[in-house]
Protein backbone atom coordinates (compact mmCIF):
# COMPACT_ATOMS: atom_id res chain seq x y z
CA UNK A 1 0.00 0.00 0.00
CA UNK A 2 2.97 2.02 -0.24
CA UNK A 3 3.08 5.31 -2.78
CA UNK A 4 5.48 4.69 -5.87
CA UNK A 5 7.60 7.04 -7.04
CA UNK A 6 8.14 7.55 -10.65
CA UNK A 7 11.25 10.16 -11.93
CA UNK A 8 10.76 12.68 -14.29
CA UNK A 9 11.54 10.71 -17.35
CA UNK A 10 9.47 7.35 -16.83
CA UNK A 11 6.13 10.19 -15.72
CA UNK A 12 6.89 11.57 -19.30
CA UNK A 13 7.32 8.03 -21.08
CA UNK A 14 4.14 7.45 -19.34
CA UNK A 15 1.84 10.19 -20.23
CA UNK A 16 3.14 11.34 -23.79
CA UNK A 17 3.79 9.24 -27.27
CA UNK A 18 1.53 6.24 -26.48
CA UNK A 19 -2.30 5.20 -26.54
CA UNK A 20 -4.00 6.19 -23.15
CA UNK A 21 -7.25 4.89 -22.01
CA UNK A 22 -8.89 8.20 -20.23
CA UNK A 23 -11.35 10.91 -21.01
CA UNK A 24 -9.96 13.82 -22.64
CA UNK A 25 -10.45 15.34 -19.66
CA UNK A 26 -8.98 13.56 -16.99
CA UNK A 27 -5.30 14.32 -19.16
CA UNK A 28 -6.44 17.87 -19.20
CA UNK A 29 -6.95 17.52 -15.47
CA UNK A 30 -3.23 15.87 -14.86
CA UNK A 31 -1.28 18.21 -17.60
CA UNK A 32 -3.17 21.33 -15.40
CA UNK A 33 -1.36 19.86 -12.35
CA UNK A 34 2.03 18.87 -13.94
CA UNK A 35 2.01 21.47 -17.11
CA UNK A 36 4.58 23.78 -15.32
CA UNK A 37 7.02 21.26 -14.42
CA UNK A 38 7.28 19.62 -17.79
CA UNK A 39 7.26 22.72 -20.03
CA UNK A 40 3.36 21.53 -21.33
CA UNK A 41 1.91 25.07 -22.38
CA UNK A 42 -1.34 23.93 -24.55
CA UNK A 43 -2.95 20.61 -25.05
CA UNK A 44 -5.13 20.00 -28.16
CA UNK A 45 -8.03 17.65 -27.76
CA UNK A 46 -8.91 16.42 -30.98
CA UNK A 47 -12.19 14.98 -30.34
CA UNK A 48 -13.44 18.90 -29.55
CA UNK A 49 -11.22 20.37 -32.38
CA UNK A 50 -10.14 23.11 -29.99
CA UNK A 51 -7.28 23.95 -27.81
CA UNK A 52 -7.09 24.32 -24.39
CA UNK A 53 -4.17 26.27 -22.78
CA UNK A 54 -1.92 26.06 -19.93
CA UNK A 55 -4.05 28.79 -17.60
CA UNK A 56 -7.30 26.40 -18.88
CA UNK A 57 -5.51 23.37 -17.83
CA UNK A 58 -4.17 24.73 -14.06
CA UNK A 59 -7.76 26.48 -13.30
CA UNK A 60 -9.54 22.47 -14.43
CA UNK A 61 -6.87 20.98 -11.95
CA UNK A 62 -7.64 23.76 -9.25
CA UNK A 63 -11.57 22.81 -9.38
CA UNK A 64 -10.43 18.84 -9.07
CA UNK A 65 -8.58 19.33 -6.09
CA UNK A 66 -11.07 20.85 -4.28
CA UNK A 67 -13.92 18.57 -5.74
CA UNK A 68 -11.35 15.92 -4.10
CA UNK A 69 -10.85 17.69 -1.22
CA UNK A 70 -14.94 18.36 -0.11
CA UNK A 71 -15.45 14.64 -1.01
CA UNK A 72 -12.83 13.66 1.14
CA UNK A 73 -13.76 15.57 4.31
CA UNK A 74 -17.71 15.36 3.91
CA UNK A 75 -17.54 11.94 6.06
CA UNK A 76 -18.56 13.82 9.08
CA UNK A 77 -21.34 15.06 7.39
CA UNK A 78 -22.95 12.44 5.16
CA UNK A 79 -26.26 12.28 7.15
CA UNK A 80 -26.92 15.96 5.45
CA UNK A 81 -25.82 15.24 2.22
CA UNK A 82 -28.25 13.72 -0.97
CA UNK A 83 -26.64 10.37 -1.46
CA UNK A 84 -26.72 11.10 -5.47
CA UNK A 85 -23.72 14.15 -4.05
CA UNK A 86 -20.82 11.26 -2.42
CA UNK A 87 -21.71 8.32 -5.18
CA UNK A 88 -24.42 7.36 -8.52
CA UNK A 89 -27.70 7.10 -7.36
CA UNK A 90 -29.48 5.26 -10.28
CA UNK A 91 -33.20 3.98 -10.23
CA UNK A 92 -33.51 4.37 -5.81
CA UNK A 93 -30.47 2.27 -5.58
CA UNK A 94 -27.30 3.95 -4.09
CA UNK A 95 -23.58 2.37 -5.49
CA UNK A 96 -21.35 2.01 -3.06
CA UNK A 97 -18.14 1.19 -5.02
CA UNK A 98 -15.49 -0.36 -3.09
CA UNK A 99 -12.36 -0.82 -5.19
CA UNK A 100 -8.55 -1.55 -4.72
CA UNK A 101 -7.15 -1.94 -0.90
CA UNK A 102 -9.20 -0.82 1.70
CA UNK A 103 -7.69 1.64 4.17
CA UNK A 104 -9.14 2.81 7.55
CA UNK A 105 -9.60 6.82 5.78
CA UNK A 106 -9.70 7.66 2.54
CA UNK A 107 -12.96 9.78 2.01
CA UNK A 108 -16.03 9.45 -0.13
CA UNK A 109 -15.66 6.89 -2.80
CA UNK A 110 -12.62 4.80 -3.93
CA UNK A 111 -9.64 7.46 -4.44
CA UNK A 112 -5.74 6.49 -5.61
CA UNK A 113 -6.16 2.94 -5.56
CA UNK A 114 -8.25 2.61 -2.14
CA UNK A 115 -11.20 2.69 -0.62
CA UNK A 116 -11.51 4.10 3.05
CA UNK A 117 -14.02 2.38 5.53
CA UNK A 118 -14.68 5.90 7.04
CA UNK A 119 -15.92 6.51 3.51
CA UNK A 120 -17.99 3.31 3.18
CA UNK A 121 -19.62 4.05 5.92
CA UNK A 122 -20.77 7.28 5.34
CA UNK A 123 -21.98 6.55 1.66
CA UNK A 124 -24.26 3.77 3.40
CA UNK A 125 -25.32 6.45 6.04
CA UNK A 126 -26.25 8.97 3.38
CA UNK A 127 -28.28 6.24 1.48
CA UNK A 128 -30.02 5.70 4.64
CA UNK A 129 -30.79 8.97 5.70
CA UNK A 130 -31.90 9.72 2.27
CA UNK A 131 -35.81 9.54 1.31
CA UNK A 132 -35.17 9.44 -2.32
CA UNK A 133 -32.96 5.91 -1.98
CA UNK A 134 -34.49 2.87 -1.84
CA UNK A 135 -31.63 -0.01 -1.62
CA UNK A 136 -27.87 -0.03 -1.41
CA UNK A 137 -25.91 -1.34 -3.42
CA UNK A 138 -22.23 -2.62 -2.27
CA UNK A 139 -20.10 -2.84 -5.90
CA UNK A 140 -16.89 -4.59 -5.08
CA UNK A 141 -13.76 -5.59 -6.46
CA UNK A 142 -11.24 -6.03 -3.81
CA UNK A 143 -8.51 -8.21 -2.19
CA UNK A 144 -8.90 -6.28 1.24
CA UNK A 145 -6.52 -4.26 3.20
CA UNK A 146 -5.85 -2.81 6.59
CA UNK A 147 -7.56 -4.29 9.86
CA UNK A 148 -7.32 -1.33 11.40
CA UNK A 149 -10.91 0.86 11.25
CA UNK A 150 -12.53 -2.89 9.32
CA UNK A 151 -14.21 -3.94 12.65
CA UNK A 152 -15.07 -0.83 13.10
CA UNK A 153 -16.98 0.02 9.84
CA UNK A 154 -18.45 -3.98 10.13
CA UNK A 155 -20.31 -3.06 13.79
CA UNK A 156 -22.13 0.14 12.25
CA UNK A 157 -22.91 -1.51 9.15
CA UNK A 158 -24.32 -4.66 10.75
CA UNK A 159 -26.36 -2.12 13.33
CA UNK A 160 -28.52 -0.56 10.72
CA UNK A 161 -29.67 -3.86 9.46
CA UNK A 162 -33.24 -3.69 9.09
CA UNK A 163 -33.60 -0.21 7.90
CA UNK A 164 -33.37 0.26 4.20
CA UNK A 165 -32.41 -3.64 1.84
CA UNK A 166 -28.55 -3.66 1.13
CA UNK A 167 -27.07 -5.90 -1.30
CA UNK A 168 -23.36 -7.02 -1.93
CA UNK A 169 -22.31 -7.73 -5.45
CA UNK A 170 -18.30 -8.73 -5.71
CA UNK A 171 -17.37 -8.29 -9.43
CA UNK A 172 -14.27 -10.02 -9.67
CA UNK A 173 -12.75 -10.39 -6.13
CA UNK A 174 -14.06 -9.64 -2.59
CA UNK A 175 -11.86 -11.23 -0.13
CA UNK A 176 -10.27 -10.48 3.31
CA UNK A 177 -11.12 -7.18 4.61
CA UNK A 178 -13.32 -6.93 1.77
CA UNK A 179 -15.45 -9.86 2.07
CA UNK A 180 -15.50 -8.49 5.63
CA UNK A 181 -17.87 -5.71 4.26
CA UNK A 182 -19.61 -7.17 2.01
CA UNK A 183 -21.06 -10.07 4.53
CA UNK A 184 -22.46 -7.32 6.58
CA UNK A 185 -24.83 -6.82 3.40
CA UNK A 186 -28.18 -8.72 3.70
CA UNK A 187 -26.87 -10.99 0.81
CA UNK A 188 -24.13 -11.32 -1.76
CA UNK A 189 -24.11 -12.13 -5.42
CA UNK A 190 -20.65 -13.37 -6.85
CA UNK A 191 -19.65 -13.79 -11.01
CA UNK A 192 -19.31 -17.44 -11.76
CA UNK A 193 -15.50 -16.94 -12.02
CA UNK A 194 -15.23 -14.24 -8.82
CA UNK A 195 -13.19 -15.37 -5.79
CA UNK A 196 -14.82 -14.37 -1.98
CA UNK A 197 -13.16 -15.44 1.36
CA UNK A 198 -9.77 -15.65 2.38
CA UNK A 199 -11.15 -15.07 5.92
CA UNK A 200 -8.21 -14.08 8.13
CA UNK A 201 -5.72 -11.74 9.23
CA UNK A 202 -2.14 -11.42 8.25
CA UNK A 203 1.67 -9.82 9.54
CA UNK A 204 4.77 -9.82 8.08
CA UNK A 205 7.93 -8.97 9.21
CA UNK A 206 10.97 -8.42 6.70
CA UNK A 207 14.43 -9.25 8.16
CA UNK A 208 17.29 -7.53 6.64
CA UNK A 209 19.99 -8.72 8.84
CA UNK A 210 21.85 -11.06 7.14
CA UNK A 211 22.09 -9.23 3.41
CA UNK A 212 23.46 -6.01 6.00
CA UNK A 213 25.80 -8.27 7.06
CA UNK A 214 26.75 -9.50 4.00
CA UNK A 215 27.53 -5.71 2.70
CA UNK A 216 29.05 -4.90 5.86
CA UNK A 217 26.69 -2.85 7.46
CA UNK A 218 25.83 -2.62 10.77
CA UNK A 219 23.11 -0.87 12.29
CA UNK A 220 23.01 0.13 15.84
CA UNK A 221 19.15 1.14 17.36
CA UNK A 222 18.81 3.32 20.24
CA UNK A 223 15.43 2.38 22.22
CA UNK A 224 13.93 3.91 25.40
CA UNK A 225 12.78 1.14 26.06
CA UNK A 226 13.01 -2.76 25.85
CA UNK A 227 10.26 -3.36 23.24
CA UNK A 228 10.50 -0.27 21.37
CA UNK A 229 12.57 -1.98 18.69
CA UNK A 230 10.26 -4.68 18.34
CA UNK A 231 9.83 -5.58 15.34
CA UNK A 232 12.61 -3.42 13.41
CA UNK A 233 13.96 -5.31 9.62
CA UNK A 234 17.63 -5.14 11.19
CA UNK A 235 17.64 -8.42 13.22
CA UNK A 236 15.90 -11.20 13.63
CA UNK A 237 13.01 -11.41 15.65
CA UNK A 238 13.22 -12.69 19.65
CA UNK A 239 10.95 -15.60 20.10
CA UNK A 240 9.12 -13.43 22.54
CA UNK A 241 8.30 -11.21 19.95
CA UNK A 242 7.09 -13.34 17.68
CA UNK A 243 4.39 -15.32 20.17
CA UNK A 244 3.18 -11.25 20.63
CA UNK A 245 2.90 -10.49 17.00
CA UNK A 246 0.97 -13.82 16.34
CA UNK A 247 -1.38 -13.08 19.50
CA UNK A 248 -2.38 -9.83 18.15
CA UNK A 249 -2.90 -11.41 14.62
CA UNK A 250 -5.42 -14.46 16.70
CA UNK A 251 -6.40 -11.93 18.42
CA UNK A 252 -8.11 -10.13 14.99
CA UNK A 253 -8.89 -13.10 13.30
CA UNK A 254 -10.64 -13.90 16.26
CA UNK A 255 -12.97 -10.62 15.86
CA UNK A 256 -13.25 -11.40 12.25
CA UNK A 257 -14.76 -15.31 12.14
CA UNK A 258 -17.19 -13.85 14.58
CA UNK A 259 -18.41 -11.25 12.57
CA UNK A 260 -18.82 -14.03 9.48
CA UNK A 261 -20.25 -16.29 11.57
CA UNK A 262 -22.95 -13.82 12.75
CA UNK A 263 -23.26 -12.23 9.61
CA UNK A 264 -23.80 -15.14 7.42
CA UNK A 265 -25.48 -17.75 9.86
CA UNK A 266 -22.72 -19.80 10.55
CA UNK A 267 -20.80 -20.46 13.70
CA UNK A 268 -17.17 -19.17 14.12
CA UNK A 269 -15.62 -22.89 14.63
CA UNK A 270 -17.05 -23.11 10.69
CA UNK A 271 -15.62 -20.39 9.66
CA UNK A 272 -11.85 -20.18 11.03
CA UNK A 273 -12.06 -24.61 9.86
CA UNK A 274 -12.16 -22.71 6.33
CA UNK A 275 -8.40 -21.92 6.72
CA UNK A 276 -8.89 -18.70 5.20
CA UNK A 277 -9.37 -20.45 1.70
CA UNK A 278 -10.51 -18.19 -1.24
CA UNK A 279 -13.48 -19.63 -2.69
CA UNK A 280 -14.51 -19.33 -6.72
CA UNK A 281 -18.01 -19.35 -7.63
CA UNK A 282 -20.01 -22.52 -6.77
CA UNK A 283 -17.49 -23.22 -4.18
CA UNK A 284 -18.35 -19.81 -2.30
CA UNK A 285 -22.13 -20.85 -2.34
CA UNK A 286 -21.25 -24.05 -0.57
CA UNK A 287 -19.36 -23.10 1.62
CA UNK A 288 -22.09 -20.30 2.93
CA UNK A 289 -20.15 -17.13 2.17
CA UNK A 290 -22.48 -16.09 -0.92
CA UNK A 291 -25.97 -16.20 -1.61
CA UNK A 292 -26.43 -16.96 -5.36
CA UNK A 293 -23.70 -16.37 -8.65
CA UNK A 294 -24.97 -13.87 -10.85
CA UNK A 295 -23.41 -11.59 -13.45
CA UNK A 296 -22.55 -7.92 -12.12
CA UNK A 297 -25.53 -6.51 -14.78
CA UNK A 298 -27.93 -9.44 -14.13
CA UNK A 299 -27.33 -8.51 -10.14
CA UNK A 300 -28.22 -5.27 -10.59
CA UNK A 301 -30.88 -5.73 -12.71
CA UNK A 302 -32.74 -7.56 -10.31
CA UNK A 303 -31.96 -5.78 -7.26
CA UNK A 304 -33.34 -2.44 -9.06
CA UNK A 305 -36.32 -4.36 -10.00
CA UNK A 306 -36.75 -5.50 -6.33
CA UNK A 307 -37.14 -2.41 -4.34
CA UNK A 308 -38.41 -0.67 -7.08
CA UNK A 309 -41.67 -3.42 -7.52
CA UNK A 310 -44.97 -2.93 -5.90
CA UNK A 311 -44.98 -4.02 -2.84
CA UNK A 312 -41.87 -6.47 -3.19
CA UNK A 313 -38.62 -4.57 -1.51
CA UNK A 314 -36.50 -7.22 0.03
CA UNK A 315 -36.62 -7.58 3.94
CA UNK A 316 -33.23 -6.79 5.78
CA UNK A 317 -32.61 -9.97 7.19
CA UNK A 318 -29.57 -11.93 8.37
CA UNK A 319 -28.76 -14.79 5.27
CA UNK A 320 -29.43 -18.57 6.32
CA UNK A 321 -26.11 -19.15 5.39
CA UNK A 322 -25.72 -20.85 2.16
CA UNK A 323 -28.50 -21.43 -0.88
CA UNK A 324 -29.24 -22.68 -4.14
CA UNK A 325 -28.09 -20.25 -7.04
CA UNK A 326 -26.52 -21.77 -10.75
CA UNK A 327 -29.28 -20.92 -13.01
CA UNK A 328 -31.31 -18.55 -10.98
CA UNK A 329 -30.32 -15.32 -12.55
CA UNK A 330 -33.20 -13.37 -11.72
CA UNK A 331 -34.87 -14.83 -8.42
CA UNK A 332 -36.86 -12.09 -6.37
CA UNK A 333 -34.78 -11.25 -3.16
CA UNK A 334 -37.73 -12.02 -0.70
CA UNK A 335 -40.78 -12.16 -0.59
CA UNK A 336 -43.52 -9.64 -0.76
CA UNK A 337 -44.78 -8.03 2.47
CA UNK A 338 -48.44 -9.74 3.73
CA UNK A 339 -51.50 -8.07 2.41
CA UNK A 340 -52.31 -6.56 5.49
CA UNK A 341 -48.90 -5.08 5.31
CA UNK A 342 -49.32 -3.31 1.99
CA UNK A 343 -49.68 0.97 2.67
CA UNK A 344 -53.06 0.61 1.08
CA UNK A 345 -54.38 -1.83 3.46
CA UNK A 346 -52.35 -0.84 6.40
CA UNK A 347 -54.33 3.09 6.17
CA UNK A 348 -57.33 1.39 5.86
CA UNK A 349 -56.85 -0.69 8.77
CA UNK A 350 -55.98 2.44 10.75
CA UNK A 351 -58.98 4.77 10.06
CA UNK A 352 -61.56 1.45 10.61
CA UNK A 353 -59.36 1.45 14.37
CA UNK A 354 -60.04 4.84 14.75
CA UNK A 355 -63.61 4.41 13.90
CA UNK A 356 -64.21 1.59 16.09
CA UNK A 357 -62.51 3.90 18.87
CA UNK A 358 -65.04 7.23 18.19
CA UNK A 359 -67.89 4.60 18.66
CA UNK A 360 -66.32 3.09 21.34
CA UNK A 361 -66.12 6.11 23.14
CA UNK A 362 -69.34 7.67 22.34
CA UNK A 363 -71.10 4.58 23.65
CA UNK A 364 -69.57 4.91 26.76
CA UNK A 365 -70.28 8.67 27.18
CA UNK A 366 -73.71 8.06 26.48
CA UNK A 367 -73.79 5.19 28.87
CA UNK A 368 -71.76 7.70 31.52
CA UNK A 369 -74.57 10.52 31.14
CA UNK A 370 -77.85 7.84 31.57
CA UNK A 371 -76.40 6.69 34.92
CA UNK A 372 -75.59 10.42 35.81
CA UNK A 373 -79.16 11.37 35.28
CA UNK A 374 -80.46 8.25 36.98
CA UNK A 375 -78.68 9.17 40.03
CA UNK A 376 -79.40 12.54 39.95
CA UNK A 377 -83.00 11.94 39.61
CA UNK A 378 -82.96 9.25 42.50
CA UNK A 379 -81.48 11.83 44.54
CA UNK A 380 -84.00 14.17 44.05
CA UNK A 381 -86.42 14.18 46.82
CA UNK A 382 -89.58 14.66 44.56
CA UNK A 383 -91.76 12.58 42.56
CA UNK A 384 -91.30 14.91 39.45
CA UNK A 385 -88.00 16.58 38.32
CA UNK A 386 -87.66 19.69 39.47
CA UNK A 387 -86.57 22.80 38.69
CA UNK A 388 -82.84 22.29 40.78
CA UNK A 389 -82.69 19.22 38.99
CA UNK A 390 -83.19 20.47 35.39
CA UNK A 391 -81.03 23.10 36.19
CA UNK A 392 -78.57 20.18 37.11
CA UNK A 393 -78.81 18.31 34.03
CA UNK A 394 -78.57 21.15 32.08
CA UNK A 395 -75.64 22.58 33.77
CA UNK A 396 -73.95 19.02 33.75
CA UNK A 397 -72.93 18.94 37.24
CA UNK A 398 -71.80 16.18 39.06
CA UNK A 399 -73.73 13.89 41.53
CA UNK A 400 -71.43 14.75 43.81
CA UNK A 401 -72.29 18.79 43.43
CA UNK A 402 -75.83 18.03 43.12
CA UNK A 403 -76.30 15.99 46.55
CA UNK A 404 -74.40 18.92 48.16
CA UNK A 405 -76.84 21.22 46.92
CA UNK A 406 -79.71 19.51 48.01
CA UNK A 407 -78.55 19.34 51.19
CA UNK A 408 -77.55 22.59 52.41
CA UNK A 409 -81.43 24.00 51.03
CA UNK A 410 -82.73 21.27 52.94
CA UNK A 411 -80.93 22.69 55.85
CA UNK A 412 -81.78 26.16 54.94
CA UNK A 413 -85.53 25.53 54.47
CA UNK A 414 -85.47 23.89 58.18
CA UNK A 415 -83.71 26.83 59.55
CA UNK A 416 -86.33 29.18 58.30
CA UNK A 417 -89.21 26.84 59.10
CA UNK A 418 -88.11 27.11 62.23
CA UNK A 419 -87.56 30.25 62.71
CA UNK A 420 -91.38 30.81 61.57
CA UNK A 421 -92.83 28.29 63.93
CA UNK A 422 -91.25 30.73 66.87
CA UNK A 423 -93.40 33.69 65.68
CA UNK A 424 -96.41 31.52 64.73
CA UNK A 425 -96.13 32.99 61.40
CA UNK A 426 -95.21 29.20 59.01
CA UNK A 427 -97.76 28.39 56.23
CA UNK A 428 -98.21 24.71 55.23
CA UNK A 429 -96.73 25.33 52.01
CA UNK A 430 -93.45 26.89 53.48
CA UNK A 431 -92.31 23.27 54.55
CA UNK A 432 -89.60 21.61 52.81
CA UNK A 433 -90.28 18.80 50.78
CA UNK A 434 -89.75 15.55 52.67
CA UNK A 435 -90.90 16.67 55.39
CA UNK A 436 -93.20 15.09 57.43
CA UNK A 437 -96.00 17.07 56.87
CA UNK A 438 -99.57 15.50 56.49
CA UNK A 439 -101.41 15.45 53.08
CA UNK A 440 -105.30 16.00 52.81
CA UNK A 441 -107.58 14.25 54.42
CA UNK A 442 -108.01 10.62 52.81
CA UNK A 443 -104.75 11.55 50.17
CA UNK A 444 -101.63 9.89 50.92
CA UNK A 445 -98.80 11.25 51.23
CA UNK A 446 -95.84 11.59 48.16
CA UNK A 447 -93.60 8.80 47.76
CA UNK A 448 -90.28 8.99 48.52
CA UNK A 449 -87.98 8.16 45.57
CA UNK A 450 -84.54 8.15 47.47
CA UNK A 451 -85.89 5.77 49.82
CA UNK A 452 -87.24 3.60 47.21
CA UNK A 453 -83.88 3.93 45.22
CA UNK A 454 -82.15 2.60 48.51
CA UNK A 455 -84.55 -0.38 48.71
CA UNK A 456 -84.20 -1.17 45.50
CA UNK A 457 -80.48 -1.51 45.81
CA UNK A 458 -80.54 -3.59 49.50
CA UNK A 459 -83.28 -5.99 47.69
CA UNK A 460 -80.55 -6.36 44.37
CA UNK A 461 -77.67 -6.94 46.85
CA UNK A 462 -79.36 -10.14 48.69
Amino acid sequence: MANRAYSRAGIIGRLFNQPLAVMPQTAAIVLGAIGQRFDVQQLFVSTEGRTLQLSELEQMAADKRIEISARANVDRRAKQQPAERLMPVINGVAHVAVRGETVAENGIGPMSGFTGYDGIVASVQSADADPTVRGILLDIDSPGGEVSGMMEAAQILMARRGTKPMRAMIRGVGASAAYCIACCADEITLHELGLAGSIGCISMHADFSASLEQDGIKVTLFASGANKADGNPFEPLPADVIERVQAMVDTSAGKFFDHVATARGLNAAEVRGLEARVFMGEEAVTAGLVDKIMGWQDSMDEFEAAVNGPGNRPAATAPSGARSAKGNGMSTVATAPAAEQQPENLQASIEAARAEGHAAGLAAGAAAERERFEQLATLDGSSTISAALTEAITSGASVADFALAQARAKKDKLGAAAEALKTEAIAGGDLPEGSARAGAPGQQAPANRGQAYAARKAAASK
